[in-house]
């Protein structure tokens, strides 16, 4: 081997010498680059593929959860094969009670619960206190499955304490149906921020049956910083809201949820389209969400019921939800879907167009669609967005 390797150098030498390389330069470029690199023994790694092939093998084959599931956290996870987080997580999960499809269900929302987490220390108490609060083993398996996190906080910093304050402030019977309802109160909120504006609101004039319903809702506007919440709640009892309605929470959600330029721009754009101030706030006290749109979504809307369905600003501020639909998913096809009846003679009566939007799909399909398909089978074609108008004819009642 030893020989092979002289002569090997010896032959670079020489190759290197009958292009009349300097001395100097040629024993650097020798030792820069060592023949032995070539001979080098590779040592052979699993590739990112070949481990989380692995992963999704052996958790599939243990436990037989779902492709879906375990391709999500085969991409946040990493073990190999002496590596038992995983395995110790969903044996707990086994051992407790989960049923096969909640534990697939909590893996695809968070998977990261399968890493680094010791089932015994941070798992297992949490599991056992929302045990001890009158709560059924069924009824702890659907909040962990709603709201997996909630395994993720802190139980003595976070979900005991908030918790307890609920309790004093609604009562733990009340607490227990609002967790059931929204798993996310013990998670969502921060508790110094939660209780002063809790009081506040109280202290503000608004009903506590209020509060209680919007702890319960998706927007956990209650956990906002005190002074950010405590500004818009002023901001909006001033513009004149009722605070006994639940218009005041949907103005605060909006409000918490876009900064003042942003409201400003709304306005500056319903302006553009030939609404007065008035009519603004008018729309603002029966939708104030609208201030969350986009510009896109707000100029398509409008432009659309503005020119082709012939609506004026005020009579479209009286009846703002008409924004509040998918222009392409909804309004849209149900327009058409009238249209064709009335092209095709198949009714001559007047619609309120504010309530079939309203309606549910079921109900809409059942009544405009499937009632009218073996004589108008275009009807269909409408429902499904293939079959569109330039004027749309039909008679609208209070137009």
């Amino acid at each position: 081997m030893m020989m092979m390797l002289v002569y090997i150098y010896k032959s670079r030498l020489q190759a290197l010498t009958a292009k009349h390389l300097d001395l100097h330069i040629l024993k650097n470029l020798c030792l820069k680059t060592p023949i032995f690199r070539n001979y080098r023994t590779k040592t052979t790694t699993p590739t990112n593929a070949e481990s989380s092939e692995f992963k999704i093998s052996f958790l599939q084959n243990e436990y037989g959860l779902s492709k879906k599931s375990l391709i999500r956290a085969s991409e946040c996870l990493s073990f190999d094969f002496s590596d038992q987080r995983a395995h110790s997580v969903l044996q707990l999960f086994r051992t407790f009670g989960f049923p096969r499809p909640n534990i697939n269900k909590i893996i695809s929302k968070y998977p990261g619960i399968l890493k680094g987490y010791h089932p015994e220390m941070l798992i297992k108490p949490k599991l056992e206190f929302l045990l001890s609060m009158d709560l059924s083993r069924a009824e702890v398996i659907a909040i962990v499955t709603k709201c997996p996190p909630i395994l993720h906080r802190s139980l003595n910093n976070r979900i005991k304490p908030t918790f307890n304050l609920l309790s004093s402030l609604i009562g733990s019977r009340d607490t227990l149906v609002l967790l059931k309802h929204n798993p996310h109160i013990l998670t969502a909120y921060r508790i110094q921020d939660l209780s002063f504006n809790f009081e506040f609101l109280c202290e503000l004039g608004v009903p506590r049956f209020q509060i209680v319903k919007y702890l319960a809702g998706p927007f956990p506007v209650l956990g906002k910083p005190h002074d950010k919440l405590r500004s818009v709640a002023l901001k909006v009892k001033g513009m004149g809201f009722d605070l006994s309605s639940g218009y005041f929470f949907d103005a605060v959600v909006a409000l918490c949820h876009v900064t003042d330029s942003t409201w400003e721009a709304r306005c500056v754009l319903f302006r553009s389209f030939g609404f007065s101030n008035h009519e603004i706030d008018l729309m603002l006290r029966k939708l104030p969400r609208i201030m969350c749109y986009s510009e896109k979504k707000i100029s398509e809307s409008v432009q659309f019921v503005v020119n082709k369905l012939q609506w004026t600003p005020s009579r479209l501020s009286c009846h703002p939800a008409i924004l509040s639909y998918s222009l392409q998913k909804r309004t849209i096809p149900r327009c058409s879907v009238l249209q064709v009846l009335v092209s095709k003679n198949i009714t001559r009566e007047s619609y309120r167009l504010s309530t079939i939007l309203s309606l549910t799909q079921r109900k809409f399909l059942m009544e405009y669609v499937n009632a009218h398909m073996d004589k108008v089978p275009e009807v269909m074609e409408a429902y499904q967005g293939k079959l569109r108008f330039d004027e749309y004819t039909f008679k609208q009642k209070g137009q």
